[in-house]
């Protein structure tokens, strides 16, 4: 070949060349862009979030000491697992009509829940019969002190734990059948044994360590309470848990896990979980280790300090059940073939760059998003202004 001939073949290529170094800082200008825009959206947001459960946490740990104080904590129980019976006996998830066949939770149409309105105290005065039902199930549990999700249950038998699909038991079926029981023993003149009896459902509940059994425990210690208040003269060995406790139980139930999340500060987050009841820190457990499971193939890199924090405490802190750590294990991840968030061609791409850079930037934002707040201790303590309340960090 000619050198006359070359010569355009060399300004082809030059051309070409610099056709690729422009396209290359084009493309290294929009990652700037893109990355500092994603910054922009994540990074102020988390940063507030941390100072602010920075701010909190010894407010936080001086209301689960006020908490723990309280006697039904430390009420005498018979050792065992109910999640065998319960997880049996509910159905599964939540708003299924119909309870499992033979469950004892079965009741009859004219107690169910579209043929008669028992909320707002209403159960207290509703004019219903109560006497034909079979409470003996209750009774039983009393010989339980715990109840495990995982044991014998549909959340346990599946190979992913999702909860984000609600794959709970129906607790709301319990709360009806507390109310029934305590109106059965305010009629037969033996309230003190029915509430024995909702106090324990009540535990077991909060036993699930779920923000919502931590909730719906709550619930029926105020039932509990309200079947009391209802008497002009309750009898005297008949104490049932303040409303105060009862309003810092359920506050405590919501906000401990935003202590425990990816967004506190590691030491914040352990820090809450040290100094909360066993009874919130299991719960707090939880619940982090089913987000941390679900972000972990894109949040990992960026929160790895949160993560090892979290797996130290799943590791060293003791808990009644295994359902922290089965959730840790087992929790459904984003990129699970059969979480249906994503096409396994989606999930290949996101696992290489850029998709890999574009999903964890997307995943900080996500984890800065207050998947819970602060605002329920701050109602608490707008109710109860004369509860003490740590002082601030400045």
């Amino acid at each position: 070949m000619t050198s006359s001939g070359r010569a355009p073949r060399f300004r082809a290529l030059r051309i070409a060349g610099v056709c690729f170094a422009v396209f290359l800082g084009l493309a290294g200008l929009a990652f700037v862009a893109a990355d500092s825009w994603f910054r922009g959206k994540y990074e102020p947001a988390l940063e507030q979030q941390r100072a602010e459960l920075t701010a909190n946490v010894d407010d936080y740990c001086a209301q689960e000491a006020a908490l723990g104080a309280d006697p039904w904590f430390h009420e005498a129980r018979t050792e065992g697992n109910a999640g065998p019976l319960l997880n049996a006996w509910l159905p599964w998830p939540p708003g299924h009509k119909d309870v499992p066949p033979g469950s004892p939770l079965a009741l009859p149409e004219a107690l169910r829940e579209d043929a008669v309105d028992l909320k707002q105290g209403k159960w207290l005065t509703a004019n219903i019969d109560v006497s034909g039902l079979d409470y003996g199930w209750m009774a039983r549990l009393l010989a339980y002190d715990r109840w495990d999700l995982l044991q014998d249950s549909p959340l346990g038998k599946g190979p992913r734990i999702n909860w984000a699909a609600g794959d709970m038991p129906d607790y709301i079926l319990l709360t009806r059948w507390a109310k029934l029981r305590l109106r059965n023993g305010l009629v037969t003149g033996h309230p003190v044994e029915a509430a024995q009896e909702v106090r324990h459902l009540a535990w077991l509940s909060l036993s699930t360590e779920t923000a919502l059994g931590g909730v719906i425990a709550a619930n029926l210690l105020e039932f509990e309470r309200m079947a009391h208040d209802s008497l002009a003269s309750p009898p005297a060995d008949w104490t049932p848990m303040s409303a105060e406790q009862t309003d810092r139980l359920s506050a405590l139930a919501v906000t401990g896990l935003v202590f425990s999340s990816l967004a506190s500060p590691p030491d914040v987050a352990r820090k809450a979980r040290h100094c909360a009841t066993a009874t919130s820190r299991c719960l707090a457990l939880t619940e982090a280790a089913f987000f941390a499971s679900m972000l972990e193939p894109f949040a990992k890199h960026p929160f790895q300090a949160a993560y090892a924090a979290l797996d130290q405490d799943l590791a060293d802190l003791a808990c009644p059940t295994a359902t922290a750590r089965g959730v840790r294990a087992r929790g459904l991840n984003l990129l699970d073939a059969d979480s249906g968030m994503m096409t396994a061609e989606q999930a290949l791409w996101i696992q290489r760059a850029p998709g890999h850079w574009l999903t964890s930037r997307i995943a900080s934002v996500v984890v800065a998003m207050p998947v819970g707040n602060l605002q329920p201790l701050r109602d608490f303590h707008t109710k109860y202004p004369s509860t003490p309340q740590a002082e601030q960090a400045p």
